[in-house]
């Protein structure tokens, strides 16, 4: 598995969780979404249209996204989402569920830390005798 595969897999995993956090707080179309993802994670997390926009489409879909359409100029519209209650609610509940994994995941990881730092020290212990 090569490291683009990983990146995928991690985005799968966290889209509904960065799109409603970014609807929590106002009301914005695709392309901002996207921009701001970009933006506020320092060009690490570019969501690609082809991921976006089903992803959209799927929490209307689930009532926790309103989409609407707005004009712009004399023939252009945007899409515009909004996040619903039900999507407020849903927005918590992912965001628990995350806050509880990397808790987790931190601490897995902390033990390998520990563990690898105390057979480290062991060794050094029975060089030493």
């Amino acid at each position: 598995m090569n490291v683009d595969t990983i990146k995928e897999n991690l985005k799968r995993g966290t889209i509904d969780l960065l799109i409603l956090s970014l609807l929590q707080e106002s009301d914005k179309y695709g392309y901002q979404l996207r921009r701001e993802l970009v933006e506020r994670s320092s060009n690490k997390y570019d969501l690609k249209e082809a991921t976006m926009y089903p992803t959209l489409y799927r929490l209307v879909d689930y009532g926790f996204l309103q989409d609407s359409e707005v004009r712009v100029g004399k023939r252009r519209t945007r899409i515009y989402y909004h996040l619903t209650d039900k999507g407020s609610e849903y927005l918590q509940e992912l965001l628990k569920e995350y806050l509880t994994m990397t808790e987790a995941i931190k601490h897995v990881l902390n033990y390998e830390e520990t563990a690898s730092s105390e057979e480290e020290n062991n060794s050094r212990d029975e060089a030493a005798e």
